[in-house]
Parts: structure tokens; sequence; C-alpha cells
């Protein structure tokens, strides 16, 4: 099976850092791309060997203080137990977790920060891409 690295040579580029109008437009349009793998097509994200695979997301919660706002995301992880996908960072049962996301501004615009960690894809999204080659 491919690795992760050879589906990020194959992938156009993409950008990560979307600008959006509103805190809450900025992390839905990034939460979008996410999930559907847009951090494994991304040269300036670098590459990963493995993803979290999702079923669902949630927003808890957004709180702003002035140009800064936290956001609290929920995923759902896909039961990775019997799974034949090494890109896959095991969670064997499923379960959640938390995930803590920044949101600035800047310019008069509103934008995630993102950092190094691991993607978080839809489990759905990452079975196109293998089956797709992409």
């Amino acid at each position: 099976m491919k690795n992760i690295l050879a589906l990020a040579a194959l992938c156009a580029a993409f950008t990560a850092h979307v600008a959006e109008s509103t805190p809450q437009a900025a992390l839905d349009q990034f939460l979008k791309f996410e999930l559907d793998g847009g951090r494994l097509h991304n040269d300036t994200e670098g590459y990963y060997e493995q993803v979290h695979l999702v079923d669902a997301s949630k927003t808890e919660a957004l709180t702003c203080d002035g140009a800064r706002c936290k956001a609290i995301v929920t995923y759902t992880y896909a039961p990775t137990a019997g799974l034949d996908m090494e890109q896959a960072v095991p969670h064997p049962k499923g379960g959640s977790a938390q995930v803590e996301y920044i949101v600035q501004q800047k310019g008069g615009q509103w934008q995630v920060e993102t950092g190094k960690d691991t993607p978080h894809v839809s489990r759905l999204a990452m079975e196109k891409m293998l089956r797709e080659g992409l």
C-alpha cells in the first residue's frame, strides 16, 4: 500500500492558511480542508507518515479575545482494528479526542494557525485517495 509520502508527492499543492472574514468561517473552511486530506497535498506543510482517520467532527467551542480565538474540535476516530491501512494512527476501537486550534485575525482576515501536528482526515476521503492513487 502506498504511504503518505507517496500520496503527497503525487498531489497538487493547496494552501492550508485559509483567510476568511469571520473566525467561524475560517475554522469551517480549514476543517473541510483538513478532513478532505488537504494538508497531505500541501508542499508547505511537509509530509506525514500517518494520519488520524476520522468518522466525525464537531466544533465544541470558539472563544475570542480580540484578534485571537481558540476553537475546540472533538474528533470521533474511525476504529482501526482490522483495517489494512498502515497510514492510520492506531485507534483500534475508535474513540474521540479534543483538539485546540488558534484562529487569528491578520490584515483584516481570519485564518487558522496550522502546525506540524498529525492531520485529521476523513476515513472516506483517505479511502478515496488510496483507491484513486492520489
